[in-house]
């Protein structure tokens, strides 16, 4: 028994992962066109339909443009305040699913999903980690403003990581956004900078991690080898030559990454 997590967009401009057992898929965000979801879909033999769910981490547009089709076929799993925050910036939440004491964690099929809170500045948002009763874990961990050690410890046990490496902070800081948008992302309910997500790759040394998969970054005022030379700098210092880094990014699927 196995649990898998692949990343079919990441990115400012929408974001999904699938998460899936031998009998169990389960969608993390649905930021992406539905057209395009049920495109990458296909070629893991799914299709919105055949869905077991939908797990919604916060109702940012590039975290649920496919929603209001997406739901007249599975499952919506959401915080009831994210699930108020959807209506009110889509007028619809089809297939919602209540429930009880929601950040206690439940089940959908055979993955025990596992919310836990991360800063960021929407209604109640989320990350979440999926286990399997053998104890194989991944988890997602995008949208935060700072490391922190609450979302660390819900990490920690999982062998495959995403999480946000959002963009270079100088590159930010020398564009062209206006100085209001620039400190948002910046600000502590704001977006993980390189260095940040490198500082959370050298607390995950020696954890259960083996891989970490850095996501949702900036189209802007992010490069992939930006982001990947600065966790892997932090790594290499550290000694740490058992955890590989790769990068999710937007336009394309990324590798799938099973645990058993």
């Amino acid at each position: 028994m196995s649990i898998s997590i692949v990343s079919l967009a990441s990115g400012s401009k929408g974001n999904s992962t699938l998460v899936f057992s031998d009998s169990t898929a389960v969608l993390v965000d649905a930021g992406i066109s539905y057209s395009r979801l049920n495109a990458a879909l296909r070629a893991f033999g799914l299709s919105a339909a055949k869905l077991d769910g939908v797990v919604v981490t916060h109702e940012h547009t590039d975290h649920i443009a496919a929603l209001p089709r997406l739901g007249k076929e599975t499952r919506v799993y959401a915080h009831p305040k994210t699930a108020e925050a959807i209506l009110r910036r889509q007028g619809e939440l089809h297939g919602y699913t209540e429930v009880d004491f929601y950040e206690g964690g439940f089940t959908i099929g055979d993955i025990d999903v596992i919310p836990f809170r991360i800063p960021h500045d929407a209604a109640y948002p989320l990350g979440y980690s999926f286990r399997l009763r053998t104890g194989a874990q991944v988890s997602v961990a995008t949208d935060m403003g700072k490391p922190t050690v609450g979302v660390f410890n819900n990490i920690r046990e999982s062998e495959v990581v995403l999480i946000e490496a959002n963009h270079d902070l100088d590159m930010l800081l020398r564009g062209s956004y206006p100085e209001p948008l620039k400190r948002r992302i910046t600000g502590g309910l704001g977006h993980l900078n390189n260095d940040m997500t490198a500082l959370f790759a050298e607390r995950l040394a020696g954890s259960a991690c083996r891989t970490m998969l850095l996501g949702h970054l900036s189209e802007n005022n992010n490069l992939p080898e930006l982001a990947l030379g600065a966790v892997c700098g932090r790594l290499d210092a550290r000694g740490c030559a058992d955890i590989t880094v790769a990068v999710a990014r937007q336009d394309s699927v990324s590798e799938v990454f099973e645990v058993e």
